[in-house]
């Protein structure tokens, strides 16, 4: 998790207790969602985080990547476009749609997604930081 922040910076750092703290939180409820590790011939080279709410506009239950990584020397070779496609087909968590964010400069996984078949929302996503320790 912390590679995945150094390449691709969030608003916030990355530490590993709030990588714990999110393991943590969806081992013990995993109704709330899950974590996949990426293997390939049996060496981990990545990982995706989901996140699974209701959406009343969509009528159902969204599968949010909160975070999907390849390591570097992984790319390039469908690992990441097998992932998505196999939930999208599998009806992981009943979901009716599977939603994620990109970073604007990251070209790279933006034509990826767009490939793939997402769509660009017409919502702006905002967000209200609350004075909650979290480091």
């Amino acid at each position: 998790m912390i590679c995945l922040y150094k390449e691709d910076p969030g608003p916030k750092n990355m530490t590993k207790k709030k990588a714990f703290n999110t393991l943590n939180v969806l081992f013990k409820d995993p109704s709330r969602g899950t974590i996949l590790v990426v293997e390939s011939e049996n060496i981990i080279v990545g990982y995706a985080i989901l996140i699974n709410f209701w959406s009343n506009e969509f009528g159902g239950n969204i599968i949010n990547i909160d975070e999907l990584y390849i390591i570097r020397e992984f790319r390039s070779q469908g690992i990441a476009t097998r992932l998505i496609n196999l939930l999208a087909k599998s009806g992981f968590a009943s979901a009716v749609n599977i939603q994620l964010e990109v970073t604007p400069g990251n070209n790279r996984a933006r034509k990826l997604y767009e490939r793939l078949g997402f769509k660009l929302h017409k919502n702006a996503t905002y967000g209200l930081e609350l004075n909650v320790d979290q480091e």
